[in-house]
């Protein structure tokens, strides 16, 4: 690394930290923000949870062309738009002191930003990173992240211990919201470090762009793999809460501890593939960890009692830290010389998928206990049987 990019890598670095702390409280509590405060059921919570990922792939749709018009500063776009992601996540929070449905309001500005900073930020960070150091680094910078996040839910797992529901969650995301406004600080303070020239696009262009990318097999069958798994994935996503919370008798706590377990697991496991990344085939890792993540429902339904739970996220955290670390490289390099496109159309499919496989495990869950066991069982079903198709669609990179 040069000196310039030693600069700008530390301010990379401070900026994720400060974004992880804020965007850990925020999204983490804002399904039992809802639940508790704002009164949703498990129809509600399948409603808000649809809503934040089509805005994703909505984002994204609208990213593809803002980043190429604007690519040339693209930094800028990064800033701009990361920086309203992170507020509007905090603000989230502060929904009831104006109407229950502002949260929809505040989500899906967030998310819509949030998609396109992303964006901006990975063809950024992408020509910044050589591919044969992206797993060290970002197992580095993502072991620096997932320590804030501990920090984070310690800090707000004390607050929900000391104050009343309403004052916790006013506390908690008043917190997020100050520390939303440090992150985006140092963003500002980033500076692209490559020349690229500004295209124009056309929705046709667009459409092009997107299916002369699914001429590639390679491309095509990592982007299916992902569309697919990420279905199966999300069936229980609106109500893994909503079961703590209203069949364990959980609470905040549980909540808190299970997402500290989980990150704590993740750190670690970023932390020994960053050491390892050399030694490794990334096909394999991808391919073999959808086994363990395809159990995590399984067991879940019988992790009835805070320290089962806490087994259960260590045991989760550890196994999706290698998919996700692998995956986001492949996501950067895959299709490198079409990136915006590979990330926005990977954005926009998963998404998709990840919505409306919510709405419908929600929906199916609020017909009665013996259904929303179900979700869960068909969600453990759906993401082993990916592992087959992994092993034979996924291209070793």
């Amino acid at each position: 690394m040069d000196r310039e990019w030693i600069k700008y890598y530390r301010i990379w670095v401070v900026h994720s930290i400060f974004y992880s702390f804020s965007t850990t409280i925020s999204i983490t509590y804002y399904q039992p923000y809802a639940i508790k405060v704002l009164g949703f059921d498990t129809n509600s919570l399948g409603n808000i949870t649809l809503f934040n990922l089509l805005m994703v792939s909505l984002g994204n749709v609208l990213g593809s062309y803002i980043v190429n018009k604007f690519r040339a500063r693209r930094v800028t776009v990064w800033k701009i738009f990361t920086s309203m992601n992170l507020l509007f996540w905090a603000l989230t929070g502060f929904s009831d002191t104006v109407n229950e449905n502002f949260i929809y309001l505040f989500i899906s500005f967030a998310q819509l930003a949030g998609a396109v900073g992303n964006l901006a930020y990975v063809d950024t960070i992408g020509d910044m990173i050589p591919v044969q150091e992206a797993v060290k680094t970002f197992g580095k910078v993502n072991f620096y992240t997932l320590a804030s996040s501990v920090l984070a839910l310690s800090i707000s797992l004390a607050i929900f211990n000391f104050y009343d529901i309403h004052h916790a969650y006013r506390i908690a995301y008043a917190i997020a919201l100050i520390t939303a406004i440090v992150s985006a600080t140092f963003l500002f303070l980033m500076k692209d470090l490559s020349r690229k020239e500004n295209k124009n696009l056309s929705i046709s262009i667009l459409f092009r762009e997107f299916k002369e990318l699914l001429n590639s097999d390679a491309i095509k069958g990592y982007i299916v793999f992902m569309t697919i798994f990420t279905f199966f994935v999300n069936l229980p996503n609106a109500i893994w809460n909503f079961y703590i919370i209203k069949v364990f008798n959980g609470n905040e706590n549980w909540i808190s501890l299970n997402t500290i377990s989980s990150t704590l697991a993740n750190a670690l496991g970023n932390y020994i593939l960053g050491r390892v990344s050399h030694k490794i085939s990334r096909k394999k890792v991808i391919t073999f960890s959808t086994i363990p993540i395809s159990l995590v429902p399984a067991f879940f339904l019988v992790s009835s009692t805070m320290d089962k739970q806490i087994a259960l996220n260590i045991f989760s955290g550890f196994s999706w830290s290698a998919f996700n670390l692998v995956t986001g490289v492949y996501n950067i390099y895959l299709g490198r010389e079409r990136r915006i496109f590979m990330v926005s159309l990977l954005g926009i499919l998963t998404n998709i998928s990840a919505g409306i496989a919510s709405k419908v495990g929600a929906s199916v869950a609020s017909i009665s206990l013996m259904m929303m066991n179900l979700v869960f069982i068909l969600s453990f079903i759906g993401r082993l049987v990916m592992y087959f198709y992994a092993k034979k669609n996924i291209v070793e990179l």
